[in-house]
């Protein structure tokens, strides 16, 4: 369930410049890195896990956090907190990467930056770390043909579009249905928000009594979907989602959705702090001349969703285990 990442050739050697935030010999303080998420759900506590192993094997320190709310101003502004304060590192899922490149460069300058989960490519960030989320789309997009092979018309619901994980996951399953006799009618977006995911989902199955099915792009989505589903009994809807979300597996474990694409968010926040502590410590880095490092995805059903709910909560674990320290 976790492969290791597979960096691909050609490589750059990075070796941090020495004013990249290295705190100094004398100092008895552990480095701190900062891992900075868009939204709260269980997708992003399997991430933390990962953070804390790799500090645990690192003898470094991570703080998690999330914004109140999930806009980039939010964001941007923890991200200026942490550099008035001193951090070491930052790994960031950005909400907005137009908006947020410039307090993404503030930072470069004197630490090294990552991307995760959702990439600003016009920063001066080291690299992206996570998932193709095309490919991600298009697995997405290829598992609701399987479903409806005669067709009809299919709604897609998402957080927000302006962040680039959500329309690259867009793309992917349109390319995937181009040509198809499925009808894409539209992507509807909720602001992060969960009740207002399911609310979206049943005022879009009420004006769409035709509607055949439902992708969620973000892994709440999926589920809130199969929600409002409930209030329709003997609508036939095919739901697609992402991720491990416990509601997702509950509902498809249910019958209530038929899969879901998910991702490995314990290998971002893994690696993320690997690389983090590694360029603090000034060791060489190897990343693709490309820049971005993909984590693959792997496709949950009935078939193995016990499997994973054990996954995921051997995951957990690791952060029970931190809480009680």
């Amino acid at each position: 369930m976790r492969p290791r990442l597979i960096v691909l050739l050609p490589l750059i050697v990075l070796t941090p410049a020495a004013g990249c935030g290295r705190a100094s010999s004398a100092s008895a303080r552990k480095p701190r890195f900062a891992f900075v998420i868009n939204v709260p759900g269980r997708f992003w506590d399997i991430a933390h896990a990962g953070c804390l192993k790799a500090a645990d094997e690192e003898g470094v320190e991570v703080e998690f956090h999330v914004p109140g709310a999930s806009t980039a101003a939010q964001q941007k502004q923890i991200v200026e907190d942490l550099l008035s304060k001193g951090i070491h590192g930052l790994a960031i899922t950005p909400l907005n990467p137009q908006s947020m490149t410039p307090v993404l460069n503030q930072a470069a300058e004197s630490m090294p930056v990552v991307c995760m989960d959702s990439d600003a490519p016009s920063s001066r960030r080291l690299c992206y770390i996570g998932t193709d989320n095309v490919d991600l789309g298009r697995r997405v997009g290829a598992e609701l043909k399987t479903l409806l092979p005669e067709g009809g018309k299919v709604a897609l619901f998402v957080g927000q579009l302006d962040v680039g994980n959500a329309r690259e996951r867009q793309q992917g399953v349109l390319e995937a249905l181009k040509g198809s006799k499925l009808e894409v009618i539209g992507t509807f977006t909720d602001g992060a928000d969960r009740p207002t995911a399911r609310s979206n989902a049943a005022d879009v199955l009420t004006k769409n009594p035709d509607l055949k099915g439902i992708v969620g792009l973000w892994g709440y989505n999926a589920p809130a979907a199969a929600k409002a589903l409930e209030d329709n009994p003997g609508r036939d809807v095919k739901v697609v989602g992402t991720d491990e979300e416990a509601e997702t597996i509950l509902a498809l474990r249910q019958g209530k959705m038929q899969a879901s694409v998910a991702q490995q968010p314990f290998e971002f926040g893994y690696q993320s702090i690997k690389m983090l502590a590694r360029l603090h410590r000034g060791d060489h880095v190897e990343i693709p001349t490309s820049r971005m490092i993909f984590v693959p995805t792997y496709r949950i059903d009935r078939s193995n969703v016990d499997e994973v709910e054990d996954s995921v909560n051997r995951y957990l674990a690791i952060l029970d285990r931190h809480e009680s320290r």
